[in-house]
């Protein structure tokens, strides 16, 4: 593919601004300034609605506006203080902010993630993608900020008795986290066994895999899923990405990862800087180096911090 279409995909066109659903869209097709500027002028209409306040901050967390996307979700959970999904997306917003701060800083920060996760826990305590985050926060963080693998354990055992697929990911997630290799791939296996039509189980383990460095086992993983639920677009990237590291169907891995960077892209769904930059990886491997430039340039656009993206840019500026 040229460069030129490339670029075009870039600017793929959005829907005419009518509403907070164009600003989703805009959203969803990694157009976030452009989102914003709609969502701030819905806030100037109706000032006191905490889901136009949500969706800005989602925005700026994607710009990694840090202090923007906190004050924005702080106002969500003043508006409507019982809605769970405003208390996680303003721990997630913290937790970002704690990564990037001075230590001082970071730990109070990082004790009011904590704070908000749990707070949207009890809020929500049959909502899985809650406790996943919160598992996620017991098992990264030190103790002094309220962390520990026992309790990580516990969240592990409520995301079962709520969902018994996901409770084979989260077990895997803890002994991932503590380098217990065997236990964690054996736990995501037997999610594949016990739910054999569960794309995102299969999902599971081709990510678990491609980290592992096991690229057949994760194509195979992968290419099941895919064929489970083509919509599935973790599978797909995860797809891709053996495929390029195998240097096998790289045409193939080339145009899914092609449309997967027009999107839309969901909270569910991978995200634009890494789509960019596996895009990136598959020009090279077909030996399209300009192509591979822009990919890595739009990755970095999206991700500021992608260091691999980086990396990679700067090896194809040293290429005479």
């Amino acid at each position: 593919m040229k460069t030129v279409i490339l670029f075009s995909m870039l600017a793929a066109l959005s829907l005419p601004i009518q509403g907070v659903d164009a600003a989703i869209d805009l959203y969803q097709h990694g157009k976030f300034q452009e989102a914003a500027s709609v969502l701030s002028g819905l806030i100037r209409q109706n000032p006191e609605d905490a889901n136009l306040h949500t969706w800005r901050g989602k925005t700026y967390l994607k710009q990694h506006c840090w202090d923007d996307a906190v004050l924005e979700f702080e106002k969500a959970v003043e508006i409507d203080p019982k809605n769970s999904l405003n208390h996680l997306w303003l721990a997630r917003a913290c937790g970002k902010k704690a990564e990037h701060a001075f230590f001082g800083s970071a730990f109070t920060l990082a004790r009011r993630t904590r704070k908000e996760f749990e707070t949207a826990a009890q809020l929500s305590p049959g909502n899985v993608d809650i406790r996943f985050d919160l598992l996620e926060f017991y098992v990264q963080a030190p103790w002094v900020v309220g962390g520990g693998k026992g309790k990580a354990e516990a969240q592990a055992r409520e995301i079962a008795k709520l969902s018994p697929r996901h409770g084979y990911t989260a077990r895997a997630e803890i002994y991932e986290h503590s380098q217990d290799w065997g236990r964690a791939r054996a736990e995501l296996t037997e999610a594949t066994l016990k739910f054999p039509r569960d794309a995102d189980a299969y999902a599971d383990l081709a990510g678990f895999l491609l980290r592992r460095g096991d690229l057949e086992q994760a194509e195979a993983a992968a290419r099941q899923a895919v064929s489970l639920a083509g919509s599935n677009h973790e599978a797909r990237l995860c797809l891709a990405r053996a495929q390029v590291e195998l240097h096998r169907n790289v045409s193939d891995a080339l145009k899914d990862l092609q449309d997967l960077a027009v999107g839309p892209l969901t909270e569910d769904d991978p995200e634009f800087g890494d789509v960019y930059y596996w895009l990136g990886r598959a020009y090279l491997t077909q030996g399209q180096q300009a192509e591979a430039r822009v990919a890595f340039e739009a990755s970095i656009r999206y991700d500021p911090d992608h260091a691999k993206s980086k990396d990679a840019l700067a090896q194809i500026r040293q290429i005479p």
